[in-house]
């Protein structure tokens, strides 16, 4: 893998908003193949691991087994309905709108909700401050907070993980929405529609545990897969933006340097569909995640030779989290991003 490279010295001025896409421009065209296949094979690992799980009992250790191979093949799913909000999972709109949901309504992620703000985010990330995905507090909400909330900011990437997890970004979502509630006609139909498909699939699934006498079984996966798969889905958003920010020249160079790329190995980037990758991602979100490396390679080429800054660049999912938190980092308003 091609990483960039990053230095202190001094860069000549964002290229040109035309020479960024230009770049790429080849690779921002879906087709249905690849992401079928990486829906497919992500739903079929988790189904087999719940299988798994239900054909132990409580007491036994392949329960549990199970239950964590779910949770781990759920992270990579939930992935998936990322991509499928920019309809670069198959390119077929209906496939990607209707799989995202059957994969995310039974774990009661409401997807609609989380699909209108994730549109919002890609508009403010790094420039506007009531971006839904912003996990970064500023200077001046850091020294307004109690003490209590000074706490949890400090310790806020270790909390997000082993205590939000799933649930921490279903209440977070949700809490977020009502900043938009009322100016999104699409907003609020999504929640209509999110409350009545998590309720009825929700009903279906464990009225038919109850009737087989496995409600405690349900729920106890329900939760090791929410605490597993949300934990993983929380370490991703965070490492990949936590810390940047920054209006550029361009919108281009703006989300090329608001996002942090991860040097891993092929299971992480399998996991996390290509999104390591994320400035690219960012800036050109109609890249479906199989061209987000090359693009990436050609991006960092083409900064290079143009003796433009680097993307920030990072070397490892979890030497990155540990680096990241061992020290509170906030951001002002409008800041250049740090690598």
């Amino acid at each position: 893998m091609t990483a960039a490279k990053m230095n202190s010295e001094s860069r000549v001025a964002d290229l040109p908003g035309q020479v960024l896409n230009r770049t790429i421009a080849d690779l921002q065209i879906t087709r249905p193949g690849p992401g079928l296949w990486r829906y497919l094979s992500a739903m079929s690992l988790m189904f087999v691991s719940l299988a798994i799980a239900f054909n132990y009992g409580l007491d036994s250790s392949m329960f549990y087994i199970g239950a964590v191979l779910a949770g781990i093949f759920f992270a990579a799913v939930g992935v998936t309905t990322h991509d499928a909000i920019h309809h670069t999972l198959t390119g077929m709109s209906w496939f990607d709108e209707v799989s995202a949901r059957v994969a995310t309504w039974g774990v009661l992620w409401p997807h609609g909700v989380y699909s209108e703000l994730h549109k919002l985010h890609h508009k403010m990330n790094g420039v506007d401050m009531r971006d839904p995905e912003r996990v970064t507090y500023t200077n001046e909400e850091y020294e307004s907070a109690s003490a209590l909330r000074k706490f949890l900011i400090r310790n806020q990437l270790w909390l997000a993980v082993f205590v939000g997890g799933g649930i921490g970004m279903i209440i977070g979502h949700l809490l977020r929405s009502g900043r938009f509630m009322k100016q999104s006609k699409a907003l609020r139909r999504e929640l209509f529609f999110d409350i009545l498909g998590i309720g009825a699939v929700n009903g279906l699934l464990y009225g038919l545990a109850a009737a087989h006498g496995e409600l405690t079984k349900a729920v106890i996966l329900y939760i090791i897969v929410e605490r597993i798969g949300g934990g993983l889905l929380q370490f991703r958003a965070h490492i990949e933006h936590y810390g940047l920010a920054g209006k550029r020249a361009n919108y281009f160079s703006t989300q090329l340097h608001a996002c942090r790329n991860i040097e891993t190995n092929a299971a992480m980037s399998w996991l996390f569909n290509g999104l390591n990758f994320h400035s690219i991602h960012h800036a050109f979100p109609k890249v479906p995640f199989y061209h987000l490396e090359e693009a990436h390679v050609r991006m960092t080429k083409t900064l290079d030779k143009e003796g433009a800054e680097s993307m920030p660049q990072a070397k490892g999912y979890i030497r990155t989290f540990l680096s990241l938190a061992k020290s509170m980092r906030l951001i002002n308003s409008v800041q250049t991003p740090q690598p």
